[in-house]
């Protein structure tokens, strides 16, 4: 069944703008009839701010749908009534337009009152009051139509927003995959422009940004807010939705990060907390690069939508916790398999070892020896290959967003003094992988970015990742001082070799792919992999 809309539907929310759109035409109409340059619908609900419905004009910078402003008192009565010196100044913004003289059509509904507004900022221009200006009682009666096309949309597009959710719950086994797909929805739901999703970091009440999906800026990635600080902190000791309209500004806020929520150019964002058994497990955050007056209604979507949201994020807990379970019993068979490999080799060696010590033929030492060497050697291998059989992640049979792959190589932290850039060459009809391609690739290039930050000396990494309708094509190009074409092969080949370029082999070899080493035309080091696009494991 779909959820419940919102309380009454008094302003536009989400990506419903039924009001708007049913005043536009009256308001246009209005200004028109009175040959003025400028008009607005003004409406305050009971207990509410006065907020701009509508509005146009000539040449002039409108107010936006749901901005609160603070205007001159409207006349009585339900006829148009000249007044003079009437001001309408934001408080959402430096924005204010002052009209000599103007023309002002009150009316009122159930839930409150308002006005249409028209007039010219010019003290010459007065506008005229004509016969063929609406009515009061058509300006009511189109906010209450409106109210009922909203609430049905609101309603649609809320329980679109909860499906996918739940679909993605049933048919996705990735973890990661399941909150990305909870942030698109709400980012969707609402219209906004990012979302991202804090998690706790540990006991200690800090939470992290685990998921983001539209944010540019590693220091933003990176924040960890504290219990009752910022918008999270704020959303999380009131335990609901907040908006903040204006982030930089908003004396709510303690200990906001604001310079790195202005780097990353957010300005306008709302927070809610996903409550899992009476505590906050997450807050999902959803913000703008624009001044947006988020309403009430978005406010009352976004906390419908978070209730089933918290859904996700309790079946990830229970994820989680079967993956310990279940990495718990594989290291106790781990333990018994290197009793019975290792430590039965490395036994061998004891006996071997003290064999040879009474033996006076050093002929015979040295065959001893060499025995002594050949069992060390299969004993590091054989703890090689346990070891990587426990670590060994497992990959979901979902695609991979190219987009994603990038994400994950870049979230890499790194050091100050490099400095990193990518690009990507993708056509959106090539743009998902395999997983297991995806989880190379991956691998390779945050390999290849640690190889050249500790190793190169480098001050500068370029990541570039390229599909085609069949393969995808990393590259990381530093420009430090490079590595010789001996070295790289040694350190491919060596069993004692530079781990990181053996990772990077391996990596590329579990998915049948391409790995090449090139010498920069000016320096440095190329990194670059060639995958299939599609999960194979034949020689690209």
């Amino acid at each position: 069944m779909a959820p419940s809309p919102p309380t009454q539907y008094l302003f536009d929310g989400g990506q419903s703008r039924a009001i708007r759109s049913s005043l536009q035409t009256i308001v246009e109409d209005n200004r028109a009839a009175s040959a003025a340059s400028f008009a607005v619908a003004l409406y305050r609900p009971r207990g509410e701010n006065l907020v701009v419905l509508a509005a146009t004009g000539n040449d002039l910078e409108l107010f936006s749908e749901n901005e609160p402003v603070i205007a001159g008192t409207f006349p009585r009565g339900r006829r148009p009534a000249r007044v003079d010196g009437f001001t309408i100044r934001s408080l959402l913004r430096n924005r204010s337009v002052e009209l000599p003289s103007s023309i002002i059509l009150p009316f009122s509904d159930e839930y409150g009152t308002g006005a249409v507004v028209v007039g010219n900022p010019s003290p010459q221009a007065r506008p005229d009051v004509l016969e063929a200006t609406r009515e009061s009682l058509t300006i009511a009666n189109a906010i209450r139509t409106a109210r009922q096309v909203g609430a049905f949309r609101l309603q649609r597009d809320l329980s679109i927003a909860l499906n996918a959710i739940a679909a993605a719950n049933i048919s996705i086994s990735d973890p990661e995959l399941r909150l990305q797909n909870m942030l698109q929805s709400g980012r969707s739901l609402l219209g906004s422009d990012v979302s991202y999703l804090a998690t706790a970091e540990d006991s200690a009440g800090v939470f992290t940004f685990s998921q983001t999906l539209g944010i540019r800026t590693r220091g933003f990635k990176s924040l960890r807010v504290e219990d009752g600080h910022g918008l999270g902190g704020l959303a999380r000791i009131l335990r609901k939705p907040v908006r903040s309209i204006n982030y930089s500004n908003d004396a709510r806020l303690q200990s906001a990060p604001v310079a790195e929520t202005r780097k990353e150019g957010i300005l306008s964002a709302m927070a809610a907390p996903l409550m899992v058994e009476d505590h906050v497990a997450a807050v999902i955050y959803l913000a703008d690069r624009r001044l947006r007056a988020y309403s009430p209604t978005d406010e009352a979507l976004l906390n419908e939508f978070a209730g089933f949201a918290a859904l996700a994020i309790e079946q990830n807990q229970m994820d989680v916790y079967r993956e310990r379970q279940t990495l718990r019993r594989y290291r106790e068979e781990m333990a018994y398999s290197l009793h019975d490999t290792v430590v039965r080799r490395l036994v061998e060696i004891g006996f071997v070892v003290e064999e040879g010590g009474r033996d006076p033929d050093f002929s015979t030492s040295q065959q001893r020896f060499q025995v002594i060497a050949h069992a060390v050697e299969s004993a590091m291998d054989a703890l090689r290959e346990q070891i990587s059989d426990i670590f060994a992640e497992e990959v979901p049979v979902q695609e991979v967003n190219a987009y994603a792959v990038m994400n994950r190589i870049m979230e890499l932290r790194h050091s100050s003094t490099v400095a990193r850039t990518h690009g990507e060459n993708i056509d959106s009809k090539c743009s998902n992988l395999s997983a297991t391609s995806a989880a190379a690739l991956v691998r390779i290039g945050q390999e290849a970015i640690v190889n050249a930050e500790r190793h190169s000396g480098c001050a500068n990494i370029h990541v570039q990742l390229d599909t085609d309708d069949k393969t995808a094509t990393l590259s990381v190009q530093d420009d430090g001082r490079g590595m010789s074409l001996d070295d790289q092969h040694r350190s491919a080949q060596s069993r004692v070799g530079h781990l990181g370029l053996r990772g990077m082999q391996d990596a590329a070899n579990s998915v049948g792919g391409l790995l090449s080493f090139q010498t920069a035309a000016g320096g440095g080091l190329i990194v670059t992999a060639k995958v299939s696009r599609h999960e194979s494991r034949n020689r690209l």
